[in-house]
């Protein structure tokens, strides 16, 4: 009796199609808290700190010349300002230092407009001479978590351009996927 009621066939179907719904809505919520993000104080000299934050994150662990390395490139939600770092022999958590010693430098660039990619002062670079001919540029990368998944940490960048003005980046953090 109930195998040919037409009601209980619309219900099932109803059901169906309530069940598929909630689980498209459900991923679709995981992949927004997944995105990733990151979030600090910038500024470039001639301009007050303000917030850089953005929710595309892009990271990418790969080989170059034989050893471990992580890349990490933002750009702002709201303006042209960018950031770039990689650090060579990442095998775990911990602290990175940029330029850093040893055989390869690792590296920290903060750019004011990418826009703008053909301008040098656009620049600056942690290995970059400050207007008094200091390089006091600098920078350091506290990775709290990496896993084959995810990586997630705190950033600091000191910068000149090649006019010798200077940017930061201060209190970053940042979470992102690969």
């Amino acid at each position: 009796m109930l195998k040919n009621n037409p009601i209980v066939l619309i219900c099932a179907l109803l059901l169906l199609v309530v069940t598929l719904i909630a689980y498209s809505k459900n991923l679709e919520l995981g992949n927004e808290t997944s995105k990733g993000y990151f979030l600090g104080k910038i500024n470039f000299g001639d301009s007050l700190n303000h917030k850089l934050y953005s929710d595309k994150v892009q990271v990418k662990k790969s080989s170059e010349r034989g050893v471990m390395v992580l890349t990490i490139v933002v750009t702002d939600n709201n303006t042209p300002e960018s950031v770039f770092v990689k650090i060579y022999n990442v095998k775990d958590k911990g602290t990175f230092f940029i330029p850093g010693e040893g055989d390869f430098q690792n590296v920290g660039n903060l750019i004011k407009d990418v826009e703008l990619f053909r301008e040098q002062t656009n620049f600056y670079q942690t290995t970059l001479a400050n207007d008094e001919g200091l390089k006091n540029g600098v920078g350091r990368i506290n990775i709290t978590k990496l896993t084959n998944n995810e990586v997630e940490g705190e950033l600091i960048i000191i910068a000149n351009n090649s006019e010798g003005k200077q940017a930061q980046l201060e209190s970053a953090r940042f979470k992102a996927k690969f």
